[in-house]
């Protein structure tokens, strides 16, 4: 069986880009909820700052992965050479008196490239995971009734 380097090149490339952007939806909270709750450990009341590093670090860990897996994207597209359309009719292209001709209307194509595949999919997996854990795991906060049993009159 011959496999070729380009096809191998292309798998190793998208297979990243998949990675990469599952991380974003799924590993990267987490680590910074990890890192949060580790710096929260020994305090008895929580302060802002590990908050605040939370929002500042899940934002650029996105903004680094969404750069990387950007980068990937175009290699692909570099390597393949090609840039796959996919129709689409804009709601401003449409007619809204049907005195247009249909194929005015059908004409745009928006290019689809393999990063938008893979931030869909990647979405939609993150969203299933999310789901399955919250029915599996079915998580509730600590006191939920208040703390300790009901004092009884």
């Amino acid at each position: 069986m011959y496999v070729s380097s380009l096809g191998v090149r292309k798998a190793l490339i998208v297979t990243a880009m998949f990675l990469g952007a599952l991380a974003m939806w799924t590993v990267n909270p987490l680590f910074w909820l990890w890192v949060t709750a580790r710096l929260e450990s020994g305090s008895s009341s929580p302060s802002m700052g590990p908050y605040g590093l939370l929002l500042a670090g899940i934002v650029a860990t996105c903004v680094a992965l969404g750069k990387l897996v950007s980068s990937l994207n175009r290699l692909y597209a570099r390597i393949t050479g090609t840039t796959p359309t996919v129709r689409v009719i804009l709601p401003v292209r449409r007619s809204l008196r049907g005195g247009r001709s249909q194929r005015r209307e059908t004409d745009g194509r928006l290019p689809v490239s393999m990063l938008d595949f893979v931030m869909v999919a990647t979405v939609i997996i993150a969203v299933i995971a999310f789901a399955a854990w919250m029915g599996i795991t079915n998580p509730t906060p600590p006191n939920i009734g208040g703390p300790g049993p009901a004092k009884q009159p």
